[in-house]
């Protein structure tokens, strides 16, 4: 092969790198916008169509919102302790539950019930959308109760407004007035279930304080008639001081174990009344939720969590020095707060993983039970570090002297129940006031109101993204389809692989007003055509693209048919003709011959003739409507053309015209189909590779250049792209001017484009 055909120059030694130099990348971008630009345009329509089509057909869904306030329960009876020092340190997590249980399967039966008895007292039932059954027959009947639960579960969406108290219920619905009904129902429907849930409990606590307060009030009457009675026969009236604190401080505890017992029995039995409850869904469930609450490292920090908690009031209790309050308070904060949080984490991991795949009827009880269960072994572990704390203060009891021990002891037992029964009668009163003005724990700050735009679809939006995807799709096809043709497009393709164009032809079939015969002799029929003009800049090209050498005999080839090579060697001939040269146009072809068509003359005799020695040159040789151009048909086509054209008899047919003519210009066949032009290419002076735009493959075109430059470089004199249209060539052409004929026989100066030098 030729050197330089391996080391990426061109056919005259230029380098490709300065070709690469001069390309620009953002021009060829908007050149393959521009070819493709019908495509590109009909995807953009049609994708805007569609998009159309679709926004038209799009149901208005509107959409409204309902905004509660979810009341933190701030000691209510329920969770709150007797004991103030002990409140629940659980993390609050109060408004995530009420949200899910706002979501769960019952809350969403109950709102279906209601809307279901709003749906049959309306009159104009096709305001509604969900409610109504959906078969034909069916419009002006309601959905059933099943169906309508799980749309809810669809199309309401409940969310808290971060770190607010707040939630909001938003509904979506194809009906505007549906939608507003539905916002209201459901948050009215949710307070009602809190009132009655709140109010349920409220009574029976205050029922089992009741209870509770008739028991302590004996028991105080009779610790204190029982002191009243050993002070009046005689016995110790006073206590020194030390005994007297010590009595203080135990009835203080006694009292607050006392207290943890009345609250463990109310924990228990709300615990006992979930767990019937749950059993009768899944008796297996409750022991496995019991086994993962009661876990030994969970017992282990409630239990350190509730020591510390009673260090602390003890403490606190000694003390009256504010600066020292504060100071004990914070010390055992900085002990207790951790343990808090790690307790609050391994919490919420039991919680979830309960949880977790629950289906949403059960996840209302399950939630229940596992938050009753955690309050349940809170208070059984407080009970338990008060009975421990209470033993070490027995044992300091029992060392008072005797003559004052049963003083002492009456003395305790007083103020024990008097504590308890006064914490007993607080709790009591609150439970009743409670009761009476019990509204739940939700209030309905903003009610829904019936929107009047649809939410959705955002048709300018949806119309705009369409035009938009519509435009990516079609420059996209236009990428893809420049990228998976491999034809050659323009003359920067060819000289970017390192092969010079000599010229470019423009497409001629414009000029309609021409016979397909003449179209093809063009600079005989239309010598002042674009066309023509190229032709007269290809004769030039050729006769000064080798000074060293005289060209005489020139060879016109292409890589593969139909790239207008035939064309190209009738209308260079009849260039140099006009050039005063003497030239003879001679058809090598001896498979598929045309040139005798185009100058409507007989094919033989011609060359195969004259190579058989069946006639002679005055014979073959025929003239054309140009005085310096004449020509040679094929002749009578041979069994084995190749063998006809390498022989000598050829060989010497040629030097012979060398004597006779100026130019000789050889027609032969497609480059890869036979070995015809390589051997005419090895007796020739000089070959010319013809190439169509949009037609010939870059593969073919390399393929032949190769096989060209690999014969003889220096023959190889450029190549020519032919039918190459003008309307899709961009910014590398500067505007000139050529000069044509109309039809009228006027001369118009036109503007035309010409490559840049």
């Amino acid at each position: 092969m030729n050197p330089n055909f391996k080391k990426n120059v061109d056919s005259q030694g230029k380098p490709f790198s300065t070709v690469h130099m001069q390309s620009n990348n953002l021009k060829e971008y908007l050149n393959v916008i521009r070819n493709n630009i019908l495509p590109i345009i009909l995807i953009f329509f049609a994708s805007v169509l569609v998009t159309i089509l679709y926004v038209i057909n799009s149901i208005n869904i509107y959409k409204t919102t309902t905004t509660l306030k979810i009341v933190r329960p701030q000691g209510s009876i329920l969770s709150a302790q007797l004991i103030p020092e002990f409140q629940d340190f659980q993390t609050d997590r109060y408004i995530s539950n009420e949200i899910e249980i706002m979501k769960s399967f019952t809350i969403r039966e109950k709102v279906a019930n209601s809307l279901l008895d709003s749906f049959r007292v309306s009159g104009d039932k096709s305001v509604f959308y969900y409610l109504r059954s959906r078969s034909p027959e069916g419009s002006q009947n309601p959905a059933s109760l099943i169906a309508i639960t799980k749309e809810l579960g669809v199309i309401v969406s409940i969310n808290q407004k971060r770190g607010l108290d707040i939630a909001e219920i938003e509904v979506q619905s194809p009906s505007s007035y549906e939608t507003q009904l539905i916002a209201n129902v459901y948050a009215e429907t949710y307070l009602k279930y809190s009132v009655e849930y709140a109010r349920r409990e409220l009574t029976t606590m205050k029922d089992f304080l009741e209870e509770e307060k008739s028991k302590k009030i004996n028991d105080l009457n009779t610790s204190e008639a029982s002191l009243q009675d050993y002070q009046q026969k005689g016995g110790v009236i006073f206590l020194d001081d030390k005994a007297k604190l010590l009595v203080e401080q135990i009835s203080t505890f006694e009292a607050q174990k006392n207290s943890a017992e009345v609250d463990l029995k109310t924990k228990d039995r709300a615990y006992s009344e979930i767990k019937r409850e749950l059993e009768k869904i899944d008796k297996s469930v409750p022991n496995y939720i019991e086994g993962q609450i009661n876990q030994p490292y969970v017992a282990e920090l409630e239990k350190k969590i509730a020591e510390l908690e009673i260090q602390k009031s003890l403490e606190l209790t000694i003390s009256s020095d504010p600066k020292l309050i504060e100071k004990v308070r914070a010390e055992f904060d900085k002990k207790i707060i951790p343990l808090k949080t790690e307790y609050d984490e391994r919490i919420k991991l039991i919680r979830a993983g309960l949880t977790a795949n629950t289906p949403s009827e059960k996840s209302n009880i399950y939630q229940k039970f596992i938050e009753a269960g955690i309050d349940l072994q809170s208070v059984k572990a407080r009970t338990a570090s008060l009975s421990n704390l209470l033993s070490k203060y027995e044992r300091d009891f029992a060392k008072i002297p005797s003559q004052s021990i049963e003083l002492a002891r009456l003395e305790r037992s007083r103020k024990s129940n008097e504590k308890l029964f006064l914490a007993l009668e607080e709790k009591y009163q609150e439970a009743l006031v409670n009761e009476r003005a019990q509204l739940g724990n939700v209030n309905i700050i903003d009610k829904a109101i019936q929107p009047l735009k649809p939410a959705k679809p955002n048709r300018t939006l949806i119309i705009s993204i369409g035009s938009a995807l519509g435009l990516l799709l079609g420059v996209g096809f236009a990428f893809l389809r420049n990228y998976l043709d491999r034809t050659i497009k323009n003359p920067e393709e060819i000289e970017s692989k390192g092969v010079s164009v000599l010229t470019w032809v423009p497409s001629i079939e414009e000029l309609s007003e021409l016979g397909s015969s003449q179209l093809e002799f063009i600079v005989a029929n239309k010598p002042n055509a674009s066309a023509s003009e190229s032709f007269k800049a290809l004769r030039t090209r050729v006769m000064y693209s080798k000074l060293e050498t005289e060209l005489k005999i020139i060879l016109v080839t292409s890589s593969v048919p139909g790239e207008g090579k035939t064309t190209v060697a009738i209308n260079l001939s009849g260039s140099f003709a006009l050039a005063d040269k003497k030239v003879l146009l001679l058809d090598c072809d001896l498979r598929k011959p045309r040139i005798h068509s185009v100058f409507k003359s007989e094919r033989f005799p011609g060359l195969s003739d004259y190579l058989f020695s069946n006639v002679t040159l005055e014979d073959i040789i025929r003239p054309t409507k140009l005085q310096n151009l004449s020509f040679i048909t094929s002749g009578t086509i041979p069994p084995n053309p190749s063998e006809l054209l390498g022989s000598k008899q050829m060989s010497d047919f040629l030097e012979k015209l060398r004597g006779l003519y100026d130019i000789v210009i050889l027609d032969s066949p497609p480059f890869i189909s036979v070995t015809d032009p390589e051997i005419l290419s090895r007796i020739s002076d000089g070959t010319i590779l013809i190439v169509q735009a949009n037609k010939t493959p870059m593969d073919a075109f390399l393929k032949t250049y190769g096989r060209i430059v690999n014969i003889d470089n220096h023959k190889f004199l450029g190549s020519v792209l032919n039918n190459f249209s003008l309307k899709s060539a961009y910014g590398y052409y500067y505007n000139y001017y050529y000069y044509y004929s109309k039809p009228d026989g006027m001369d118009k100066r036109r503007s035309k484009q010409i490559k840049k030098s």
